[in-house]
């Protein structure tokens, strides 16, 4: 089994560096493999994939796009017959996760276990991208999901993070757990890494002094399942000593993208996803131009996701990197369509952190998040700082207007916490107003 990971190991390190065609072609060569399977085994694409079949059986991948796009209301109603029942041996183990229900309700979905495998190679070859040693103990604070971690003060021990060190321990523990008690499960667990979502990390990062912070040890963080807010990285640091590093991935797909560690975008892993950005009538955008995530995961054979749309909104890259990889590249990661606000005018606006940090004159908080309620209103939700020093609302307003939108109207609301949305997970940025996600015709902006 080592074995095995470790020649795959190899394969991620020159796929990366391929030349474009040749990355094309490898890639495409597991795309076709996935066609067929998905066609001729899942009764749902039987004839969603026929428009790929030439007349003499071949595959035609120049006919990509008039494949439909599959969205979670289909996953919903055809769930059974998007499966795979009879899943050869070879794939591996099913496994039937649930997803976070960050998008609406949690969804079952089903996964094989070379899938998981995949993944996990993915996430070494990102963890050693960041320096990481895989025989060095990481500490997991997640989401409990479809599988249970017992609670503090012990949490989970299990080994092998990495399938590359496999005697390698690795402690889990839920990150609802008080914030207190994650640190001092830290400190006790002495681990090297941390990976959890970037709100869990931010939660510590907060609650530490820099000294307190850095005396935990941990070198890097790997961030997965939210927005990574701006300014982040630089704060974990400041606080923790540790670089932090964001993963994209998903229950469905796995491993989707990472972080380069040398320039501030997504390396796309298009030996386990392929990955488009979309404008509003299904085509390509541009590098720089905002489009809707639609991927393809080509290791999910037990339940093929194909032209899925995650519900997410990011910016196209460029070609090419400084690295040297040839991976395609994701500017960056917009959030779900609920973490865009919709004015009246058509507008949406991604709302990012230095806008909450342009307001910091003006409301004295130490922790806030902004929550759209009808097209004119934003609700300011914040944790006072102690100072009692009373919002300017005037100043807040015009500076409102002047970064989101000039229609914006700011109510300060103070709260004593700030819980996590749908799937557990903490939101900055929430818009209530209905139609907010659905793609618009008009101009949108963010900072």
């Amino acid at each position: 089994m080592k074995e095995h990971f470790d020649k795959y190991l190899d394969v991620l390190a020159r796929t990366e560096r391929l030349p474009l065609h040749e990355l094309a072609n490898y890639q495409q060569t597991l795309l076709r493999r996935l066609v067929q399977h998905a066609h001729d085994r899942a009764p749902f694409y039987r004839r969603r994939l026929q428009c790929l079949f030439a007349a003499d059986g071949k595959i035609d991948l120049s006919r990509w796009n008039d494949v439909p796009i599959l969205r979670r209301d289909d996953v919903v109603r055809d769930r059974d017959r998007l499966r795979v029942h009879d899943l050869a041996a070879e794939y591996g183990e099913i496994a039937e996760p649930w997803t976070s229900g960050s998008t609406g309700a949690p969804l079952q979905v089903a996964t094989n276990g070379l899938l998981l495998q995949v993944a996990n190679a993915l996430l070494t070859r990102t963890a050693r991208r960041f320096g990481m040693d895989t025989a060095r103990p990481l500490a997991v604070i997640r989401l409990p999901a479809h599988v249970p971690i017992e609670p503090y003060p012990d949490g989970n021990s299990r080994t092998g993070w990495s399938s590359a060190d496999p005697a390698t321990p690795y402690y889990e523990l839920d990150v609802t757990t008080p914030v207190d008690l994650l640190i001092e499960w830290l400190s006790r667990r002495s681990p090297s890494y941390l990976h959890t979502l970037p709100s869990g990390a931010l939660g510590i990062a907060f609650a530490v002094s820099p000294a307190v912070g850095r005396a935990l040890g941990i070198r890097t963080v790997l961030m997965y399942g939210e927005t990574v807010p701006d300014g982040a990285r630089a704060f974990i640091f400041e606080r923790l000593g540790a670089r932090a590093a964001a993963i994209y991935s998903c229950e469905e797909i796995g491993h989707i993208a990472s972080e380069c560690e040398a320039a501030p975008h997504y390396h796309v892993a298009a030996e386990n996803a392929l990955v488009e950005i979309v404008d509003d009538d299904g085509r390509d955008v541009r590098p720089g131009e905002r489009g809707r995530v639609i991927v393809t995961g080509l290791y999910n054979y037990a339940m093929p996701f194909i032209r899925y749309e995650l519900g997410d909104f990011a910016l196209a890259g460029v070609a090419s990197c400084a690295c040297g990889r040839s991976l395609p590249v994701i500017a960056r990661i917009e959030g779900r369509a609920r973490n865009a606000f919709l004015f009246r005018d058509g507008t949406r606006v991604w709302p990012r952190t230095f806008m909450v940090d342009a307001m910091r004159p003006f409301v004295a908080f130490s922790r806030c998040q902004l929550v759209q309620r009808d097209f004119e209103k934003i609700e300011m939700r914040v944790i006072p700082d102690g100072s009692e020093r009373t919002p300017d609302l005037a100043a807040l307003t015009l500076c409102a207007r002047r970064l989101i939108h000039p229609s914006a109207n700011i109510e300060v609301v103070e709260v004593g916490t700030l819980g996590p949305g749908p799937g557990g997970k903490f939101e900055e940025f929430i818009s209530e107003v209905q139609g907010s996600g659905i793609p618009h015709g008009n101009a949108a902006r963010s900072g």
